[in-house]
């Protein structure tokens, strides 16, 4: 019983590491966004409004991805269902 139950929360570990790298990745995402709107800007300055606009909705759109995998990773971590079905299954 032990070492499932110890299997189980190593592996809610490594998954919840791996959903947070989702935030690492959204962090070059959203730079990415904010430099091409920054070099359209100098293009085009009377397009600026525009650009902004439309760089603020990617950045909302790019930042929900790293929200969702923070939040998987929080699940994973302390409210893992694996391990009271585990504990069912095995008692």
């Amino acid at each position: 019983m032990e070492q499932g139950l110890a299997t189980i929360i190593s592996a809610a570990q490594i998954g919840a590491a791996i959903a947070l790298f989702n935030g690492a990745f959204t962090t070059f995402g959203q730079a990415k966004i904010v430099a091409q709107a920054i070099e359209s800007m100098a293009r085009q300055p009377e397009a600026t409004d525009d650009i902004r606009s439309t760089m603020f909705i990617g950045i909302a759109l790019a930042e929900t991805s790293g929200i969702y995998g923070l939040l998987v990773a929080i699940i994973m971590l302390f409210a893992n269902p694996l391990v009271s079905i585990y504990i069912n299954f095995v008692s």
